[in-house]
């Protein structure tokens, strides 16, 4: 078969408006995500933005369970509120994901190290990467635009209104593809965020 220019590496599951939203994520993510904002001292103010309906919940949460989206968006919003800058939000994302997914990580060097492995090897990976991390709904879709570009479509991402979460994502897609280029380029497509989806743009030498 004859590839076109543009073709799917992972195919959505169902057209975005048919893919029901994520209604719970794993934990792990946010004690990670805690760990990383207390490592930089800023423990005290995320706490202290947290909303009282889910504070006592997000604080007592431990790693490897389930947890509903309400609660993951209280300790994202908390972290929102830090207002930190862009820089600082995609070291947060890179250092998040080493903690959060040391078994997956491992995998991936291991991945890196052999031969003639790409950012595709990786790339292939991102629809079991998601169900590991969301529950109840959610996809994610890669496009491949050449031989080293590529749209990466998340689909009923319930975060993704949440400027915190839009920019950390990137460095959580740097922290998985990186190891596997000399330099990558991760970049938002503004078309694709609509409040529960996310659009970007990879590029890679």
């Amino acid at each position: 078969m004859r590839r076109t220019e543009e073709e799917w590496l992972v195919p959505l599951p169902a057209p975005p408006d048919r893919i029901p939203d994520a209604t719970h994520m794993r934990s792990t993510w946010l004690t990670a995500s805690q760990a990383t904002l207390r490592e930089r001292g800023l423990g005290p103010r995320y706490e202290a933005a947290l909303d009282r309906a889910h504070r006592d919940t997000v604080l007592s949460v431990v790693a490897g369970v389930w947890i509903p989206m309400a609660a993951a968006r209280a300790h994202y919003l908390a972290c929102d509120a830090l207002d930190l800058p862009e820089d600082d939000l995609l070291e947060i994302g890179a250092a998040a994901t080493r903690r959060a997914n040391a078994t997956n990580v491992a995998f991936i060097v291991r991945l890196a190290q052999g031969a003639g492995v790409t950012p595709w090897t990786m790339l292939a990976q991102t629809q079991r990467l998601w169900s590991r991390t969301f529950d109840g709904g959610g996809a994610v879709g890669v496009l491949r635009q050449g031989p080293k570009e590529a749209c990466v479509r998340i689909i009923g991402y319930p975060l993704a209104d949440i400027r915190y979460n839009r920019v950390t994502m990137r460095g959580i897609v740097s922290g998985f593809v990186a190891m596997f280029c000399e330099r990558l380029y991760v970049r938002e497509i503004p078309a694709y965020n609509d409040g529960r989806s996310q659009g970007l743009r990879l590029s890679w030498v």
